[in-house]
This record gives structure tokens, C-alpha cells and sequence, in this order.
């Protein structure tokens, strides 16, 4: 993925910085930074700005696709474009996982899978675009990097999507496999495969063997419709 900022060159790589920066890694001080220096941002504060940006972006494009639908099904589209499924899946698209500064702790759980953090970091990207370029250009990434990828209605039920073309393509349902779990009790991640006999189709992790279904079942509609 390359972002295409306007700024200066050290605003830029400020952002991105601040942008790929886990509260966690933000927390411990930062790696080979002297115990004077600063604590390092993370990217908590441009979450919450992308997540804004994100939501307008999506609901002017749902209002001009479709003019004739309520209110209530242009939301039902909106929750399913905004949702943490559909922003981690983009995320994994863009392969920010090995680019993402975590503390010791979450990254020896694989942070880097939670489709909570890989939603959090693209929408902090969004917002580090909107800082760089302004609301115009950001609504534009989120069309070209975001929206032009998601299926409307996959995004709102990966499952059910993926088992409605695999019966439509093959006569054949997916089946799901745990591949790991690690981190403690309370903040477990499961990591689970989805495959179509013995065909690998997609991966993905979540603190539910629900979610990480979902964010499999999402890989793989991705991988099966490119």
C-alpha cells in the first residue's frame, strides 16, 4: 500500500508513525528511546478521527448509490462498510500487520492478527490522510482503498456470503478450523482456517472463535472474487 500524502516529508512520516503505533508499544516508552524521552503517540487519537471520517465518507457514498432506499437499509449498509469485519479486513489487504509497533506483551500474542487492532490502525490511517490532505482527498481513500473492495452485503455476514458461492460455485459448504489460540483467559486470540475440502481458502483471528470465522470467511471471499 503506498498513502498518498501531500505533506512535507516529516509531517508524512510522522503520521504514518503515529498511525501504525499500538497504544500498547506507545505505553512501554517505545524501543531504544532514552528514559528522557517523550512518550511516543499512538495512533488512539487518529483512530477516532478516521473512525469520524470514515462514517461520513461511507454514508455520502451509500446516499448517492442508493437514492432509493430508507434510511434504515442505507444504515444497515453503513454498519456493515464501518464495521471492525469489514475496516481489518482492508487492513490485511494493505499488510500492515508487519508494520504495526507493539508492545512486548501484544505482540507475543499476535496483536498484529486482532481484527480489533487491524480496524483501529485503518481507521488511523484515514484520519492521518484526512491531516495530511484534508476531507476530499481522505473521502477519496476511503473509496479507492476501502469501499471499492467491500462487498456491501459480505461485510454485513462473511459466512454466509462465502457459503452462498461456494453452494452456488461447487455444491460444496466451507468448513472451519482452529489453528492456534494464544493469549491469556481474558484476552484470548483465535486463530482459524477455512477450507473447501483440503483447499486452503482464507485465515483469520479474533478474541471469539465467532469473529475469527468471520474474519476467515472474509479473507477468502476476498481471495476467491480477485
Amino acid at each position: 500500500m503506498r498513502l498518498r500524502l501531500k505533506a512535507a516529508a516529516t509531517d508524512e512520516w510522522r503520521l504514518l508513525d503515529e498511525a501504525l503505533t499500538h497504544d500498547s508499544f506507545a505505553h512501554e516508552g517505545g524501543r531504544a528511546k532514552p528514559a528522557a524521552s517523550p512518550r511516543p503517540a499512538s495512533n488512539e487519537r487518529l483512530e477516532f478521527l478516521g473512525d469520524a471520517v470514515v462514517g461520513a465518507a461511507v454514508a455520502d457514498y451509500l446516499f448517492r448509490r442508493h437514492p432509493k432506499e430508507s434510511e434504515g437499509e442505507l444504515s444497515r449498509r453503513r454498519a456493515a462498510l464501518v464495521s471492525r469485519a469489514a475496516l481489518a479486513a482492508t487492513a490485511q489487504r494493505w499488510d500492515v500487520g508487519p508494520l504495526l509497533l507493539l508492545g512486548k506483551g501484544e505482540a507475543a500474542a499476535h496483536g498484529e492478527r486482532r481484527p480489533s487492532i487491524l480496524a483501529a490502525t485503518a481507521e488511523a490511517v484515514i484520519g492521518a490522510v484526512f491531516l495530511a490532505e484534508g476531507f476530499t482527498a481522505a473521502s477519496k481513500f476511503v473509496m479507492r482503498e476501502h469501499l471499492a473492495h467491500a462487498d456491501e452485503d459480505a461485510a454485513a455476514d462473511p459466512k454466509t456470503a462465502l457459503q452462498e458461492l461456494l453452494q452456488g460455485r461447487f455444491k460444496r459448504a466451507p468448513a472451519y478450523a482452529v489453528t492456534s489460540e494464544a493469549g491469556p483467559a481474558h484476552a484470548r486470540t483465535f486463530s482459524i482456517s477455512v477450507f473447501l475440502g483440503s483447499d486452503l481458502l482464507g485465515t483469520g483471528a479474533g478474541p471469539t472463535k465467532k469473529l475469527a470465522q468471520a474474519a476467515a470467511a472474509a479473507d477468502a471471499l476476498h481471495r476467491l472474487r480477485r
